[in-house]
């Protein structure tokens, strides 16, 4: 199918395929939209004619070019053309065609191994390319731009830092502890973008296409001297990494961001603590509760929260068919038709690797995985293992200890995870959240459709709070995108809410003695506040406890209060 590969400007390397027409341009409508100042809103367009591309410019304020000319009128594009817009380059790709022929074989036939270079500057380009291009986080791409640095130039100590001249943050560092990088060499390489030289040490811009460097690349050799080839190697290698560090991280701020667990509760507060301590360390995290709880909510909070924040937490669901957990876990080397796979372990490698459900693994999937997190390893792409760090966090449906010993988890496995256990309290016993949590919910579906979130009434606010939840959260949540699609802006009563609401939970099953308990205190509490026209005090006298003990009673059942005169 035609496409138009980006290759520079603001949105470099991505891909748009092209169907029958697409406008280029600065809009967000364009079909094929650019982030880029000097581009207009509709700056130019392709169209199809019997099957031949061709683009014209909607008479943009800087024109378009098509291999350096300008384009007046309408010009026909061939494959392998470079259209310019802006500070954007994009190549333009015919339909793919593929004809495998049952021909004689043409002469000259080597193993591919035998082709690719081994020595020379050629070689160095290709080892750090493929390093880099496998790199799965920031982290990743500095120690690996840093290791193969020193293994091109042969030098003695290599370092890869980030920041600016005023001071630098040793990213990566082999050969040493740490490095000190001569200001001078430090402002001319990135105020200036220069590569400096001398007779043993060098140091060359961290860049990518389009900015300032963002760092350095800093080697030094006490003999021989560096030539002027090494100097160009490592110029090469300082704007390949910087492309290879910039490429990571646009896909990691692509991703979603992560949501906060809410709630004021005493029970979340108690968790919240937890987790919060649980950040900090280094140890495995294991958070365990009742389903749709959030559970992988709080995981991705305490990632979030912890010095791997700027890592990749990456997710495997356990519950998967037991090839596609192995997959996912170990990776999977290239066939016909299909491309590697990288391990997730590899993936999380300076970040978390997140198993969901982890009771659901498989025994020989769960011990293969707990030797390799015993010798801090991952399956590597080419063969063999490589070291990785990786902090490793699970949800589960109970502790870990009771489902090693029910035989749920593996025993080795259940090891390598001790560390914090962390309970996410199910929703019936923390009424105190169900109004709050119900807001967000309600407030971000109305917003999709630009309307204020729902009003609840007295008695819709005192059936939320009653009820059960016997799904938890996600339960929850599905109530309230519910209500905010259907009635934003509007009054929500009793009969608005979902019939299981309405009858009070009598479906969700028997209550235990405590939650039954808890009923008659929250019903007696309500009562004693209408019958004293919301003033706390008088109803503290009815029900002879003192205000502050009210207090706490309210915030724990979520207890609204409407003030007025008895009836």
């Amino acid at each position: 199918m035609p496409a138009l590969l980006l290759l520079t400007g603001p949105s470099a390397g991505r891909r748009y395929e092209v169907l029958t027409e697409a406008t280029i341009g600065r809009s967000p409508s364009c079909e094929i939209p650019l982030e880029d100042d000097q581009v207009s809103r509709r700056h130019a367009m392709i169209t199809f004619h019997e099957g031949q591309a061709w683009l014209r410019d909607l008479r943009s304020r800087n024109g378009t070019l098509v291999n350096g000319e300008r384009v007046s009128g309408e010009v026909a594009l061939q494959p392998g053309d470079q259209v310019r817009v802006g500070t954007t380059t994009a190549l333009f790709e015919p339909p793919a065609v593929t004809l495998v022929g049952g021909g004689p074989a043409s002469p000259g036939h080597v193993p591919i191994e035998e082709v690719l270079p081994h020595v020379g500057t050629a070689a160095a380009m290709y080892s750090a390319g493929t390093a880099l291009l496998g790199a799965t986080s920031e982290a990743m791409v500095l120690r690996r731009l840093a290791d193969e640095v020193a293994h091109a130039l042969n030098a003695d100590r290599t370092a890869a830092l980030l920041g600016s001249s005023a001071g630098l943050l040793t990213a990566s560092v082999v050969g040493a502890e740490a490095l000190t990088v001569p200001r001078a060499m430090a402002q001319a390489a990135l105020e200036r973008k220069e590569l400096v030289q001398g007779e043993d040490e060098m140091c060359a811009p961290l860049v990518a296409s389009g900015g300032m460097p963002f760092g350095v690349l800093y080697v030094t050799r006490a003999d021989p001297s560096f030539s002027a080839g090494e100097g160009q190697l490592l110029a090469a290698l300082g704007r390949l990494g910087g492309e290879a560090y910039t490429a990571v991280r646009s896909r990691a701020e692509a991703e979603a961001p992560v949501l906060a667990p809410e709630g004021a509760s005493r029970p979340m507060r108690a968790v919240l603590d937890a987790a919060k301590r649980a950040a900090a360390s280094a140890a495995p995290v294991v958070v365990h509760g009742e389903a749709g709880t959030g559970k992988t909510l709080l995981a991705r909070h305490v990632h979030a929260r912890s010095p791997r924040a700027l890592g990749p937490v990456v997710t495997v669901d356990c519950r998967l068919p037991k090839e596609a957990v192995e997959e996912a876990l170990f990776g999977r080397a290239s066939a016909p038709g299909q491309p590697p796979v990288s391990s997730a372990l590899l993936r999380a490698d300076g970040g978390s690797l997140l198993l969901q459900h982890v009771e659901a693994l498989p025994r020989p999937t769960a011990e293969r995985l707990a030797r390799l997190l015993a010798r801090r390893s991952a399956p590597a792409r080419q063969g063999g293992e490589e070291p990785v760090d990786v902090r490793v966090m699970a949800t589960a449906p109970a502790p870990l200890p009771l489902l090693a010993t029910r035989g749920d988890v593996e025993a080795s496995l259940a090891r390598g995870l001790a560390g914090f256990e962390l309970e996410v309290p199910p929703l019936r016993e923390r009424r105190a959240d169900v109004l709050t949590l119900l807001e967000a919910f309600t407030t971000r579906a109305a917003r999709r459709l630009r309307k204020e979130p729902p009003m609840l009434g007295p008695e819709a606010r005192r059936l939320l709070v009653d009820y059960a939840w016997p799904q938890n959260v996600r339960e929850l949540e599905l109530v309230g995108e519910r209500l905010g699609l259907l009635y934003g802006g509007s009054r929500v009563g009793a009969l608005h809410l979902p019939p299981e609401i309405q009858e009070g939970g009598a479906a969700s099953g028997p209550q235990t003695l405590q939650e039954r308990v808890a009923r008659l205190e929250r019903d007696a509490i309500a009562e004693a506040l209408r019958e004293a026209g919301g003033k706390k005090v008088r109803a503290a006298a009815l029900l002879g406890i003192s205000r502050p003990t009210l207090d706490k009673k309210i915030e724990e059942y979520g207890i609204s209060i409407e003030r007025g005169r008895r009836g």
